[in-house]
């Protein structure tokens, strides 16, 4: 470390170190000629105290530092002085040129020796601020750059940070190897240095640019868009155009008060939040790396959340609107933290979704689910249990034999269950999954589609899934009877699912207003809290038994 240091402040100060060193070392030797002459002359071994001068010269001032202190040496212990300062012998003129040319050369050296280690230096530090593959500067040299700021002069303009990433690089190194990726960062750069954009260009990952520039902040929204543009341009790949989707997190500040790592972090976060929202570019704000930090701890807690009891189900009841009969109920998840109190579902599920977590999750749902169907079976209550699944948990290799193995240990039938799975999601992996709910479905188990209306693509493959219902998304429900054009996308999802022999439940009926106008729709069931808000089992429980399993709606 001391070594590291020592070196890194020679390197720094290496002009100086210099220009101190030349009146120093011509010292030395003129003071090795004095203390020659004075020992009686070069016949003396104090003659060999010369060569301490020319390797350090050398090593100091590199070759041509080496070879002139070599010469001057070799001259001032030549020509210039006697074999016998008492005699008056002066020295053979091939005696002192052999040895000029020995100094020449031990300077010469030892100069070869001090330029190889400074290249070498100089190499291994280019290394630690380039990335090799593209010969960019890298992360490391971003964060120097950033660190020297506050030494800079700024005329008052605002300082841009900026990280650019590729949101289908795992799609393209499938498709076209890793050379695509090096090649798509290498043609983003030579836009941004073709361009008139005066930007500083990093390579801080495989797949993510960065930008910093110091600019004018009125010209910021032009800077952003020209950097949009740029990066919508395909990229030329053996002849192929390939686009590339990215995304752009930003950050902007007149002073720096933070580290270099927090400004960048700050951009990161950013780029998180556009990765998340699928936009082009998203700035900082303060609230996003409260929120960031708040998500990645609440999924390291949701493991032992599990395993310490945290998490609970609440029953929402479905009812069939002809009839009152209460058809089944949904179960949905509720986390009782010991410090942050109770978080609804919507702050952790969909980030667990993103995540491997959402395996451990849905397992623990239907475990639960399937547990409490068993004991309200045993208690004279007939009803489905709706849970929520993911479309990463249909692409498990082993979900099916898991359900089965469940429902077998608890004793409960196929039809007592009913997966829920959302439309958009459906479009991940498409035959797969269809493959996958025919199995399911094989077993009796009921499947919908949840929150429809609000996939974009599905519809197309609707006819192929083996499905009993879809839930009709409550962004719809909630703005009926008044809005009419909710009433239309409405009537068609009923006549729709009708006509291809499944049922339609509308979920967020809050009012008997709607619930009237659905039951005139046709709709066949109905999910809200005009029905019931979420109950505990135990007060689900009763509630079946005090209505004696059929809801009654007010008058």
């Amino acid at each position: 470390m001391i070594r590291t240091v020592f070196l890194e402040w020679m390197d720094h100060h290496r002009r100086s170190i210099h220009i101190a060193a030349i009146p120093i070392l011509l010292l030395m030797v003129m003071g090795v000629y004095i203390i020659v002459y004075r020992t009686g002359g070069i016949k003396f071994v104090y003659s060999h105290s010369m060569y301490i001068p020319i390797l350090l010269s050398g090593f100091i001032l590199g070759v041509r530092g080496g070879v002139l202190v070599g010469l001057l040496a070799g001259v001032v212990l030549g020509p210039f002085m006697p074999i016998n300062v008492h005699t008056g012998e002066l020295q053979n003129t091939a005696n002192w040129t052999f040895r000029m040319g020995i100094f020449t050369l031990i300077g010469f050296f030892s100069g070869v020796a001090s330029d190889s280690a400074s290249f070498y230096q100089e190499k291994l530090k280019w290394i630690s601020q380039h990335n090799l593959s593209t010969r960019l500067k890298n992360r490391s040299a971003l964060l120097d750059h950033l660190t020297e700021l506050p030494h800079q002069k700024n005329d008052g303009d605002t300082f841009f940070l900026a990280v650019i990433s590729f949101e289908n690089a795992m799609e393209l190194k499938a498709a076209f190897g890793f050379a695509i990726l090096e090649e798509a960062v290498q043609q983003f750069s030579h836009r941004f240095f073709d361009s008139e954009l005066l930007v500083n260009i990093y390579h801080t990952e495989t797949t993510q640019l960065a930008i910093l520039s110091n600019i004018d902040h009125a010209e910021i929204e032009s800077l952003l868009h020209e950097l949009t543009e740029a990066c919508r341009e395909p990229i030329l790949y053996n002849d192929v155009l390939i686009h590339i989707d990215t995304r752009m997190g930003y950050v902007t500040f007149n002073h720096v008060t933070e580290s270099a790592d927090a400004y960048l972090q700050m951009a990161e976060a950013a780029l998180t939040v556009a990765y998340e929202t699928t936009r082009d570019s998203v700035i900082y704000t303060p609230d996003m790396m409260s929120a960031t930090e708040d998500n990645i701890s609440l999924l390291g807690e949701l493991k032992d959340a599990i395993k310490n009891g945290q998490l609970t189900f609440h029953y929402q009841p479905k009812v069939d609107i002809a009839t009152g009969i209460v058809y089944g109920v949904e179960a949905l998840m509720r986390w009782d933290h010991p410090k942050r109190g109770k978080i609804p579902p919507s702050e952790f599920i969909p980030r667990a979704e993103q995540s491997t977590l959402i395996e451990l999750i849905t397992e623990f749902a239907l475990e639960e689910a399937i547990a409490q169907q068993a004991q309200w079976q045993k208690e004279g209550i007939h009803v489905t249990v709706a849970v929520n699944i993911s479309t990463h948990n249909l692409l498990q290799s082993n979900f099916t034999d898991f359900i089965v193995r469940l429902l077998d240990h608890h004793h409960v039938h196929g039809e007592s269950l009913e997966l829920e799975v959302t439309e958009g999601a459906l479009m991940m992996d498409i035959e797969r999954t269809i493959d996958e709910l025919r199995r399911l479905s094989d077993l009796k188990i009921v499947i919908s589609i949840d929150d429809f209306g609000t996939g974009y693509s599905s519809l197309q493959y609707l006819h192929q899934l083996p499905i009993s219902l879809i839930k009709i998304d409550q962004s719809f429900v909630q703005r009926l009877p008044s809005d009419q054009g909710a009433a239309y996308i409405l009537e068609a999802a009923v006549m729709l699912a009708h006509n291809m022999g499944i049922k339609a439940i509308a979920e967020g009926v809050e009012n008997k207003e709607v619930y009237d106008f659905l039951y005139d729709l046709g709709c066949d069931m109905a999910q809200g809290y005009m029905i019931s808000r979420p109950m505990s089992a135990k007060e689900f429980g009763a509630w079946y038994k005090a209505c004696d399993g059929r809801y009654i709606a007010a008058s």
